[in-house]
C-alpha cells in the first residue's frame, strides 16, 4: 500500500465531504471488517453525516422516496460544496506558501502526503481518492435511485388533520353540508395540499348542484396527484356531464376547454392511455375540429389497433373533414383492418364491442362516398356472408357479375358444383339479407349497369310490405332515387308515398329536403315543370344549404328561351358551387348517417332549424303562371309598404336617440334596400352577380374563385357563363338602355335614393362602416341613379361615411373620383386635403403610391395642355379655361414634404409661387421646407438654407400682417408661425419676442379685434413656460402660466 495504512484510506473516504462517493462506498462494508478504532471513526463520521446532511439510507422512506427532513437537510448542498472548495483553496494557498518559505531558507520542500491531507479533514472533491487494493475511486455527487412512473404516494397527513376529515366525512354522511364544508374549509386552511379534503368538497358541492365549484375542486384535487391518470380522466368526464344539452355559448365552450386541459394532463403522464386519447378527440370534434379529431383518433388507434369504439369515432369524424375523399379513405382502412384481425380469429367480438350489421353499414358508407361502386358491392357481400357463418364458401368470389348467393331460392346456386345444400342454414342466404342492404345492392347494380340483377333485387322490395321497412325508412328514398335516375317515376313514387307513410306513423316530418327533391325530379319525368319548380323551391326554403335542390332547378332553368332563366339558372349552379367549397373549408357536411334499425320509441333528433333573424334568400317562381307570379308581385309590394310606413314613422324618434326606435328602422331600411338589390332590371348583370355574393372570372380569362370539386357543376357554370357573356366588343358591365319606370314598389327613386343613403349614416354610426360602404357603392353601380346629381350626392354621402369611419384609404379613394371624373379643379383638390386633413389617422395614405402618382399625372396632363396651347399655331379658344392650377401644386409639393423629400418638394413650391408669389401658404411652405432641409444630416450649406427659410417666412409674415388689419386671429398666427420656427432651429430668446406678440394680439380682443375659435393665446403661453422651464426660469414659467393658462 506504499505506506498508506487502512486509517489513512479511511480518513481520505470519510473525508471526502458531502456529495463524495465514500459514504457510498463503505456503506456497502460490513464494519465488523474493519479494525476498532476504525469502526469508531466510521461510526462518528456517520454521525456528523447525518448532521450535515450526507446520510443514504435514512434520507428516504421504506418505499424509496425521499422524506420531508431529507429533503429539506439537501436544501444545504451548495452551501456544503461551497465549504469545500473554500477548505480546498486554503490548503492550496498554505502550501504555496509553505513552498516558497522552504526555498527562501534552502530546505527542499517535502509536499503533505494525501493520507495527512485525508487525516487533516481535506474536502477536495474533485481529486480522486485511492480505494480498497489500491483502486483509485473517482469522486463525484451520489447519485439518486431512478423513480418509476406513476403517482407518487400521498404524505400522511396529521393527527389533527384526520380527525377532522372524519368529522367532515361524518356531517357530510348525515347530510349536514354546511357543517362538512365548514370543517373541509378549514382543513384547507390548515394544508391545502390535502387531496382528500377537496375530493369530498367536490361531493359537497355535486350533492348541493353547485357544478361549477364542484369541477373546480375535482380540478384542484387532480393537481395535487398531477400522474394520476384516472383522476384526471374522471375529472374531464365530470365536466363533460350535460355538455350536449348546453346551447352554443361561453358556458358549453368553457366546458370544453377544460375537459380537453384534463385529458391533455392525463395524456401528457400516459401517452397510451385510451380512454383520455378517445376523450380528448371527443371533445375537439365538439369544439368543431374534426380534422384534429380524425388525428386524435389514429393516434389512440395505434395504440389499440382492435378498438371497435375507435374504429366507428374514426368513421363518425372521416365525413365531416375537410378532405372527405381522404379521411374516407383512412376510415374504409381502419374497418377493413378490423374486419381482417376478426375472420382471422374468427370471432365477432372486438376490444370494447362486438361487430354487428350496423358496423357493416357504417363501412359500406365510405364506398359511396368515394363512388367504388364494384368495391362497396364486392364488401357488402363477403362481410355479409361473415356474419351469417359462411366465411367458408370463398367460391362466392367468382361471380361477380350476378349476386346467386343472396337469391331467396336455390334455383341458380345449385348450378355450381362447390354449392352443397344443405351445409348451412336456408336462412344465411338470401333471406339473411337485411333489407336496408339489400336495397343498397340494388343501388351498386344500378350505378353499375346490371339492370337485370337490380330488378330481382327490386322485386325483392316490395313497397307492398311496409312492416319491412318499418325499421330502415332512410333507404325508401334511395331506391327512388335509383329508380328515377333509370326514368321510371311511376314505380319511383310508389317508394316515396311509403316513405311519406311510414315517417308519418312514427310521428316524423317526411317532407324533408331530401324528400322534395325526390319529388320534383318525379315531376320532371312526367314533364311537369311547374309542380316540380314548387319541389325544389321548397326544398332550398326547408334547407337553404342544399345543393342537389340548386343543381336540379339550374337544370330546368338552362333549358328556357329567355336569357332571364339561364341567368337564374347561372345564379343557382354558382350558389351550389360555393356551398360546396364553403362545407370543403370548413368542414361542416351536410350527411344522413348509415342505417340502422329504427326503433318505435326513439324518434329521430331534429335537424337545427333555421335562425328566425336570418332572412332566407328569395327563389323567384319562373314556371308559374303570369295569375300567380302577379299575386307574388302583389304581396311583395305590400310588405315593401308596410316596410315603408315603418321607416316614417320611426324616423323622428330615431333622430332624436331612440335605441329602440333606431333598430326598428334600420330593419325596416335594410329590407327595403335587399328588396331593391334584388331586382335585376336596375343592375347591370355583372354588377348583380357581384352584390348577391358570387365570384366572377377575372379579365385574364381565369377560373373562378371557387374551388370547383364536383366537375360536372363547373362545367354547367362554365357553359352558362359562355351563353350569358356579353357581345363582341361590348364592356361587361355596359348598361343596356332600357326604360325605366319612376318608381318601384310605389315609393319614387328619390326617395329610394334617401333610404339608401340614410340606411349608410345609420350603419356607419353603428360602427359597421364596410356594410355603409356596400350600400352606396350599390346606390352608385345601379342604372337607375346615373345622372350627375345623384352619382355627386352619392359620392359625397360615401365621403362623409369614410371621413365619420376615420377611413383615409377610403377618403382617398373617394377623392379621386372628385378630381378625375366630377369637376377637375380648384375646389377637387381642396376636397382631397380637407378630407385627409379630418381623418385622424397616419398620413399614410395621404402620401402613398397610388395617391402620389395619380396627383403627379394630373400635373402632367395640366402641363400638356398648357404647352400645347402655348405652341405656334394652336387655338386658344380650344382650352381658354385651363392653366396651371396652384392647389394642385401645392398639394404635390406638400405631398413630397411630408415624405421628407424636401429638394422636390421646393421646387413644386416654386412652380407655384411663380404663378401666385404673394399667397401666403406658399411661402410658408417654402419657408419651412427650407428650414426643415437645413436641420438635415447631409445638409451641404445649412446657414444659406436657413436663410433661405427665414426670408420666405418673414415674406409670409409681412403679408400675413397687411392682409389682417382687423383680423388679429390672423396676425396671431403669424406670429405664432415665426415663433415656432425660431423655437424648431432653437433660439429660444428670438422665439419668446414673437409669443409675446401673440399674447398682445390675445389682449386686444377686448378692445374690439374678433377671436373666434383661433384664438393661439393659450398656446403660445404654453411654449413661452417650457422655454422658460428649460432655460431654469422656475419663477418666469410659474408667471406666465398663472396669467394666461388658467382656463377657469
Amino acid at each position: 500500500m506504499n505506506g498508506l495504512g487502512l486509517g489513512g484510506l479511511l480518513g481520505g473516504l470519510l473525508g471526502g465531504g458531502s456529495g463524495g462517493a465514500g459514504g457510498n462506498f463503505l456503506s456497502n462494508i460490513d464494519p465488523s471488517l474493519l479494525p476498532p478504532d476504525e469502526q469508531q471513526q466510521q461510526q462518528q463520521q456517520h454521525v456528523e453525516d447525518i448532521h450535515m446532511g450526507d446520510a443514504d439510507e435514512d434520507h428516504y422512506d421504506e418505499d424509496g422516496d425521499e422524506d420531508d427532513s431529507a429533503s429539506d437537510i439537501s436544501a444545504d448542498s451548495d452551501a456544503m460544496e461551497l465549504r469545500a472548495e473554500l477548505d480546498r483553496f486554503d490548503q492550496q494557498q498554505e502550501a504555496f506558501v509553505a513552498k516558497q518559505r522552504a526555498e527562501a531558507n534552502g530546505i527542499p520542500y517535502q509536499p503533505q502526503s494525501r493520507s495527512a491531507a485525508a487525516r487533516g479533514g481535506g474536502r477536495s472533491n474533485n481529486k480522486p481518492t485511492v480505494g480498497l487494493g489500491g483502486i483509485r475511486l473517482p469522486r463525484g455527487r451520489k447519485k439518486k435511485p431512478r423513480k418509476t412512473k406513476g403517482p407518487r404516494k400521498a404524505i400522511e397527513p396529521p393527527p389533527e388533520i384526520k380527525y377532522m376529515l372524519s368529522q367532515a366525512s361524518a356531517r357530510f354522511q348525515t347530510e349536514d353540508y354546511s357543517g362538512a364544508m365548514a370543517m373541509l374549509s378549514e382543513v384547507i386552511r390548515v394544508n391545502s395540499e390535502v387531496i382528500g379534503a377537496w375530493t369530498l368538497l367536490s361531493a359537497v358541492h355535486e350533492v348541493l348542484g353547485n357544478k361549477e365549484e364542484a369541477v373546480w375542486c375535482k380540478i384542484t384535487a387532480s393537481h395535487l396527484a398531477p400522474r394520476d391518470v384516472p383522476q384526471w380522466v374522471h375529472t374531464a368526464e365530470y365536466a363533460l356531464e350535460g355538455v350536449e344539452d348546453m346551447e352554443e355559448g361561453p358556458e358549453k365552450e368553457q366546458a370544453l376547454k377544460r375537459a380537453y386541459a384534463c385529458y391533455t394532463q392525463a395524456l401528457d403522464t400516459d401517452r397510451t392511455h385510451i380512454e383520455a386519447r378517445t376523450g380528448r378527440a371527443d371533445v375537439i370534434m365538439m369544439q368543431g375540429n374534426a380534422s384534429k379529431a380524425l388525428q386524435e383518433y389514429q393516434k389512440a388507434l395505434g395504440y389499440r389497433p382492435w378498438n371497435i369504439r375507435t374504429v366507428r369515432n374514426i368513421a363518425d369524424v372521416a365525413l365531416d373533414v375537410k378532405d372527405t375523399r381522404k379521411s374516407a379513405e383512412i376510415a374504409k382502412q381502419a374497418y377493413r383492418r378490423l374486419i381482417d384481425h376478426l375472420m382471422e380469429v374468427n370471432s365477432f367480438e372486438a376490444e370494447e364491442g362486438r361487430f354487428e350489421w350496423s358496423d357493416l353499414r357504417i363501412y359500406l358508407e365510405f364506398f359511396g362516398t368515394l363512388e367504388q361502386w364494384a368495391e362497396g358491392l364486392h364488401e357488402l357481400k363477403e362481410v355479409s356472408r361473415w356474419l351469417l357463418g359462411r366465411r367458408e364458401e370463398e367460391f362466392w368470389e367468382r361471380f361477380t357479375e350476378d349476386d346467386r348467393e343472396w337469391d331467396t331460392d336455390d334455383n341458380r346456386r345449385i348450378e355450381l358444383e362447390e354449392f352443397q345444400p344443405g351445409r348451412f342454414p336456408f336462412e344465411s342466404y338470401g333471406h339473411g339479407m337485411p333489407i336496408d342492404l339489400r336495397a343498397k345492392m340494388f343501388v351498386y347494380r344500378c350505378k353499375l349497369g346490371f339492370e337485370q340483377e337490380a330488378e330481382l333485387h327490386l322485386s325483392l322490395l316490395n313497397p307492398e310490405t311496409p312492416d319491412a321497412f318499418q325499421n330502415f325508412p332512410d333507404c325508401l328514398k334511395d331506391i327512388a332515387v335509383a329508380l328515377l335516375d333509370q326514368n321510371k317515376a311511376e314505380e319511383a313514387l310508389r317508394y316515396l308515398e311509403l316513405y311519406k307513410q311510414i315517417m308519418e306513423g312514427l310521428g316524423e316530418a317526411a317532407t324533408d329536403a331530401d324528400f322534395m327533391v325526390c319529388q320534383g325530379r318525379y315531376h320532371m319525368v312526367l314533364g311537369n315543370k311547374m309542380a316540380a319548380e314548387e319541389c325544389f323551391i321548397a326544398a332550398i326554403e326547408d334547407d337553404e344549404d342544399h345543393i342537389e335542390a340548386r343543381v336540379q332547378l339550374a337544370n330546368m332553368y338552362e333549358g328556357e328561351q329567355e336569357q332571364e332563366g339561364r341567368e337564374e339558372a347561372f345564379l343557382l349552379v354558382h350558389e351550389a358551387m360555393n356551398l360546396e367549397a364553403r362545407r370543403e373549408a370548413t368542414g361542416v357536411k351536410r350527411r344522413r348517417g348509415p342505417y340502422a334499425p329504427r326503433k318505435p320509441g326513439g324518434p329521430r333528433k331534429p335537424r337545427k332549424p333555421r335562425d328566425p333573424n336570418k332572412k332566407s334568400r328569395y327563389v323567384p317562381r319562373r314556371l308559374i303562371n303570369a295569375e300567380k307570379r302577379k299575386q307574388q308581385e302583389i304581396e311583395m309590394t305590400a310588405e315593401a309598404a308596410k316596410n315603408y310606413q315603418k321607416l316614417r314613422e320611426l324616423e323622428g324618434a330615431a333622430l332624436l336617440g331612440d335605441n329602440e326606435a333606431k333598430s326598428g328602422w334600420m330593419k325596416a331600411a335594410q329590407d327595403l334596400v335587399d328588396d331593391f338589390r334584388s331586382y335585376k332590371q336596375f343592375y347591370p348583370w355583372d354588377k348583380y352577380i357581384k352584390f348577391l355574393g358570387y365570384a366572377t372570372t377575372d379579365s385574364t380569362g381565369g377560373q373562378s374563385a371557387v374551388p370547383a370539386r364536383n366537375f360536372k357543376l363547373a362545367a354547367m357554370e362554365e357553359r352558362l357563363r359562355q351563353n350569358l357573356a356579353p357581345v363582341e366588343g361590348q364592356e361587361p358591365g355596359a348598361k343596356v338602355a332600357i326604360k325605366l319606370p319612376q318608381e318601384h314598389r310605389g315609393i319614387p327613386f328619390s326617395t329610394w335614393l334617401d333610404i339608401f343613403l340614410n340606411y349608410a349614416f345609420s350603419l356607419v354610426h353603428a360602427g359597421k362602416h364596410r356594410e355603409a360602404y356596400l350600400v352606396c357603392h350599390a346606390a352608385r353601380d345601379s342604372v337607375v341613379w346615373t345622372s350627375t346629381e345623384n352619382t355627386f350626392l352619392i359620392h359625397v354621402a360615401w365621403a362623409s361615411c369614410a371621413v365619420y369611419a376615420g377611413d383615409e384609404e377610403t377618403c382617398v379613394a373617394i377623392a379621386r373620383y372628385f378630381m378625375r371624373d366630377y369637376m377637375p379643379g380648384t375646389d377637387s383638390y381642396r376636397m382631397f386635403s380637407a378630407m385627409c386633413r379630418v381623418c385622424q389617422t397616419p398620413v399614410s395614405w395621404y402620401t402613398s403610391g397610388p395617391a402620389q402618382k395619380f396627383i403627379l399625372r394630373q400635373i402632367k396632363t395640366m402641363d400638356n395642355i398648357v404647352m400645347k396651347s402655348r405652341m405656334p399655331g394652336a387655338d386658344p379658344s380650344v382650352t381658354p379655361d385651363i392653366g396651371l392650377d396652384v392647389c394642385l401644386l401645392t398639394i404635390y409639393g406638400h405631398i413630397l414634404f411630408t415624405t421628407t423629400s424636401y429638394t422636390y418638394a421646393l421646387s413644386y413650391f416654386a412652380r407655384a409661387a411663380s404663378i401666385d408669389p404673394h399667397n401666403c401658404l406658399i411661402n410658408l411652405s417654402t419657408g419651412l421646407a427650407y428650414i426643415h432641409y437645413a436641420l438635415k444630416r447631409q445638409a451641404t450649406n445649412r446657414q444659406y438654407l436657413l436663410a433661405q427659410g427665414f426670408a420666405f417666412l418673414f415674406r409670409y409674415h409681412g403679408d400675413r400682417i397687411r392682409e389682417s388689419a382687423d383680423k388679429p386671429a390672423q396676425r396671431q398666427e403669424a406670429h405664432f408661425n415665426i415663433a415656432r420656427a425660431y423655437s424648431l432651429i432653437g433660439l429660444g430668446n428670438l422665439a419668446v419676442e414673437y409669443y409675446r406678440k401673440v399674447l398682445e394680439e390675445g389682449e386686444n380682443v377686448d378692445k374690439g379685434g374678433v377671436m373666434g375659435n383661433e384664438d393661439l393665446t393659450v398656446e403660445a403661453a404654453y411654449n413661452i413656460r417650457s422655454i422658460c422651464y428649460f432655460l431654469g426660469d422656475v419663477e418666469g414659467s410659474k408667471a406666465v402660466t398663472e396669467k394666461w393658462m388658467v382656463l377657469e
